[in-house]
């Protein structure tokens, strides 16, 4: 899987209130058929779409609402970036990045972003999460196939669908 790593130096709040930058996230859409509608607002009408069914693409990101996040611009390994006409709304079950861990060792996972609570170790590697918060720069992801919700640190990510991290 291709993707390059960027260093995650920002401040990322997820509420609307509190967002003062934006993250590039990946949009991986597992649903091949149709492109990846972007609404109005959380739920609302379709405004346009991004069609990700060749192509992963990246998403600037720059608020959260719910389990939506505003999207105001995306791009391809192959494009410029792409501005909406109006940003919009994304379902974060599409949205996320990737776990980059090639020394393939066992890395710490917590239950805070704080790094305080248990925490554990995975040995995961090159595999797709959701993203779901990020604070203190730690991603609370969402791991599907092991079903699991934990804090990670930056360092252990890539948010490019484009080249390998190393």
């Amino acid at each position: 899987m291709k993707k390059i790593c960027v260093a995650f130096v920002f401040s990322f709040f997820f509420s609307m209130n509190a967002f003062s930058q934006t993250v590039t996230l990946v949009l991986n859409d597992p649903d091949k058929k149709l492109p990846t509608n972007v609404r109005t607002k959380p739920g609302g009408d379709v405004i346009t779409t991004i069609d990700s069914r060749e192509e992963m693409a990246t998403v600037t990101v720059t608020a959260k609402e719910g389990n939506y996040f505003l999207v105001n611009s995306y791009s391809f390994c192959s494009s410029d970036v792409i501005n909406l006409k109006r940003p919009g709304y994304i379902h974060y079950s599409v949205l996320g990045i990737f776990i980059s861990n090639y020394a393939n060792v066992a890395i710490p996972v917590y239950t805070s972003a704080n790094k305080s609570g248990p925490s554990e170790k995975l040995k995961i590697s090159d595999v797709f999460v959701n993203v779901l918060e990020y604070k203190n720069d730690m991603f609370y992801v969402f791991y599907k196939k092991m079903n699991k919700k934990f804090w990670i640190d930056s360092k252990y990510l890539c948010n490019s669908s484009c080249t390998s991290c190393s």
